[in-house]
Parts: structure tokens; C-alpha cells; sequence
């Protein structure tokens, strides 16, 4: 992301009791000619600092030419956003958000609406694929030609550079896209290589030639909440490093699948690809995965999960104010 980030802290009697970033996407602003800024990290003990912390955040993207607030993003809508609205009960998955229930309200209050939604699907591993499905995928595989290869690690920037351009020419019809640039994927895939398992990230392959990506990841927030009552610090981590090596958390988040348009319509191509993403998924040992996230008006992707068994647990908002 190229900008600028403002972070605010909220102090009472000495002791934080919240905080909240203002954020000048240049990248969002040039593609999309616009002048909105965007706000995120932003957690908060009341509606009082609440208020007092939003405004701050406001002023500061006044001061820069803003017309519009946006968010949350944390930085941005490449990374984690969006505010939980629904599925409180349920444990967040990788790199997803939580917040208490309140908030939504309190965002309300502060004259934010709610401006997309984005959905969250489960879909269980250890029940057979719909025959349907399996037929459908099938198919599918014989007429289009379409093959997989899984991710080379140890090639990882050549393996960077075609996930770009394929990440850059398969999601620019998405609301809110902002073509990902070198830098920004270079620094996510360093975190990710700690956690991430080849056997659950694939190339869609066509003419030898790379036409579509699926990126998963293990649910390691499994491992997390199993050691979240322990001291922070060194022996927290001991055994967090020790679990990673050693086990599997028997859950997983799919992150993004894409094809390049001129696959993109064909009959039974989506099906058949969250079939090859799931039992691979299933044989690196997850009963179960998440689907996160997808646009509530991305009819053709949320009938595809349907189809496949998933069902809807989680719902987050993008809100908006004019300044």
C-alpha cells in the first residue's frame, strides 16, 4: 500500500482504552480517482472514546483533501477487514477479524453506514462431494483442458511474480480493487511461509501455461486459542512453534481462488476448482474449512459454496461516512 498511516491512542487515567489508525491510500485514490480515507486497528473501551478517537481520525483525513471515511481496514482491503456483524459464537479464523458485538452498534452511533456486506462459509471435509459436483467437475476437467500444480516454495519469488499477475488480472472486477503491488505481496508471503502448506496452494494450469491460483491456509488460531490462558512471551511460543511442527489444527481458512477471464464462465470451472481446492485441503488433514471472504452480491461464487455443502456462519460490514 502506498500512503500514509496516523495511528491514535486513547489514554484514561494513564492506562490505553483504545486506539485507531486514519489511512491515506494513495493506491485506492489513483486507481479509483476518488478521495476517500479509510480507518482501521480501531478498538475502544465505549462509545465515549469511541467518538473521540473516530473524530481524531477524521480531522486527520479532512486535513488531507478527504471526502469520505471508509472501513475498517487494517491497512487495507488486501489485508484484514471488515467489521464482524454476525457469528459472534463462532472461533475467527486465520487473519479474520473479531470484535465484541457492541461495536456495531457504536459504529452506528457515529453516523457510519453500512455499505457492503462480505460473507463467511463453512463447508465440512469429512462428508462425501454431492455427486452432482463430482460429475459437474468431471466434466468440466475433460472439455476445458484445465490441470493443477501445486505452489514451488522453493522458488517463491518466480511463484510471487505469476500469483501477481494473476492476483491483478482475476480480481479486478472486485469491489474496492486495488492492484497488489511487488512489495505488499513480497511482505505477506514472508509471513505466511511459517504457517503455510504447499499440498494447499495450487496453479490452475492451461497449455502449460499458469491461468489460475487457489491459496489456503491451516486455521492455526486453533493452536492460539489452545494457548491463550498461557504467559505471553517465550513459553507461549514454545509450544505454539511445537504444535506447528508436530500436528496438524484440523481446520482451514480458503483465502482466494481465481481464473483468468477467458475460463472464467465456463461450465462447471468454479465447482470444479473449489473441488480440487477442498480435497486437498481434506488430505493435509482439515475436517473442515472456511470460506472468507466473499461479496454478498457474488451470486455466482455463493451458489458454487452451496453446491459444494457450505453454509453460511459469519457476516461482516464495510461502513462508510461522508466527511
Amino acid at each position: 500500500m502506498h500512503g500514509e498511516l496516523a495511528p491514535f491512542l486513547a489514554l484514561r487515567d494513564g492506562r490505553p482504552v483504545g486506539r485507531i489508525a486514519a489511512i491515506l491510500n494513495r493506491s485506492h485514490n489513483d486507481w479509483h480517482h476518488d478521495r476517500t480515507g479509510f480507518f482501521g486497528f480501531f478498538d475502544f473501551a465505549d462509545d465515549d472514546v469511541a467518538s473521540a478517537l473516530f473524530e481524531a481520525a477524521c480531522g486527520w483525513l479532512r486535513g488531507r483533501g478527504m471526502d469520505t471515511i471508509r472501513g475498517p481496514y487494517s491497512p487495507s482491503i488486501n489485508d484484514t477487514c471488515g467489521l464482524l456483524a454476525e457469528g459472534f459464537e463462532h472461533l475467527p479464523s486465520v487473519f479474520m477479524p473479531w470484535n465484541p458485538a457492541r461495536y456495531v452498534a457504536a459504529y452506528q452511533a457515529l453516523g457510519l453506514q453500512a455499505i457492503r456486506s462480505l460473507y463467511s462459509f463453512r463447508i465440512p471435509l469429512d462428508v462425501p462431494v454431492p455427486p452432482a459436483v463430482e460429475k459437474m467437475s468431471e466434466r468440466a476437467r475433460r472439455r476445458s483442458g484445465l490441470t493443477v500444480r501445486p505452489f514451488d516454495l522453493r522458488h517463491l519469488d518466480s511463484e510471487l511474480r505469476i500469483l501477481q499477475r494473476l492476483y491483478n488480472v482475476t480480481l479486478d472486477r472486485n469491489w474496492g480493487y486495488v492492484p497488489v503491488k511487488w512489495e505488499d505481496l513480497e511482505h505477506s508471503a514472508q509471513g505466511l511461509k511459517a504457517i503455510a502448506d504447499p499440498n494447499m496452494l495450487f496453479f490452475v494450469m492451461h497449455g502449460g501455461r499458469e491461468v489460475g491460483y487457489s491459496i489456503s491456509l491451516p486455521n492455526i488460531n486453533v493452536f492460539l486459542r489452545r494457548t491463550r490462558s498461557w504467559p505471553r512471551g517465550f513459553w507461549r511460543l514454545l509450544p505454539l512453534l511445537w504444535m506447528l511442527k508436530t500436528s496438524k489444527p484440523g481446520d482451514a481458512r480458503h483465502l482466494i481462488l481465481g481464473i483468468e477471464p477467458e475460463f472464467r464462465h465456463r461450465a462447471g470451472v468454479a465447482p470444479m476448482l473449489f473441488r480440487e481446492t477442498f480435497s486437498r485441503v481434506a488430505a493435509a488433514g482439515s475436517s473442515s474449512a472456511e470460506i472468507s471472504w466473499v461479496e454478498a452480491n457474488n451470486v455466482e461464487i455463493v451458489r458454487a459454496i452451496e453446491v459444494m455443502g457450505g453454509h453460511r456462519d459469519k457476516t461482516y460490514l464495510i461502513w462508510e461516512k461522508s466527511l
